[in-house]
């Protein structure tokens, strides 16, 4: 697992500088009960050395034409040379608002939330699930409350996914601890997810499409 990074920086010199052309996105529907509730969509773009992601999430449940939840999270990130250097985040969570704001020095990961300022470890990365090396980590930042969680990755075999109307063979991943939650993978992308939302309705996310590039080898 641990090449994953390193491979990272060969795939980023594919993506196109900003305001250069189109910008690679990666699109996932998500399901809560078997239901669509709404997106989960990255877009990728080089800024000279640095990778930007620009991550955004909106989901609505409701019965009919009443609407009784809904949620948006917007999450900009820079990353350099398969190293983390910054993210802000800004999150309605159905009328509770969050702002987090976290950016590596060299003294660790100083994050900036609601709950007040603290230095995370230096390995500790976002909680978004993309990027080569996600899962050799132990600790994370929460990208919508800004705390460290920690949790134990866990191997738990192959599978199939959907992907754009067809199983597709991945590598399933169980984490264990702050965070509860399985991810799917194949050949170093991130292609879904399966978790229990804080009121028990299972959540499930399925790939639009696979992403046009390669982001990490499957380790």
């Amino acid at each position: 697992m641990r090449r994953t990074v390193m491979t990272a920086g060969i795939a980023w010199l594919a993506l196109p500088e900003t305001g250069a052309g189109a910008i690679p996105t990666v699109e996932f529907r998500v399901f809560r009960n078997g239901r669509d509730i709404g997106r989960h969509q990255l877009s990728f773009a080089r800024a000279g050395e640095d990778l930007l992601v620009a991550i955004d999430v909106e989901l609505a449940v409701g019965l009919g034409p009443i609407t009784f939840y809904r949620y948006r999270h917007e999450n900009r990130e820079r990353w350099r040379a398969g190293s983390f250097r910054q993210f802000a985040s800004r999150t309605d969570d159905n009328g509770t608002r969050y702002a987090v704001e976290a950016e590596a020095t060299s003294g660790g990961i100083a994050v900036r939330g609601h709950e007040g300022s603290y230095t995370a470890p230096a390995e500790a990365w976002p909680t978004t699930y993309w990027y080569p090396g996600f899962l050799d980590r132990r600790v994370w930042v929460d990208t919508q409350f800004g705390k460290l969680r920690r949790a134990q990755v866990i191997p738990a075999g192959q599978g199939v996914v959907p992907v754009a109307g067809r199983e597709v063979a991945a590598r399933r991943f169980r984490l264990e601890g702050d965070l509860a939650l399985e991810l799917w993978y194949r050949d170093g992308r991130w292609v879904g997810l399966e978790a229990n939302a804080p009121d028990g309705s299972r959540l499930v996310y399925r790939l639009v499409s696979e992403p046009p590039f390669e982001l990490a080898r499957a380790g």
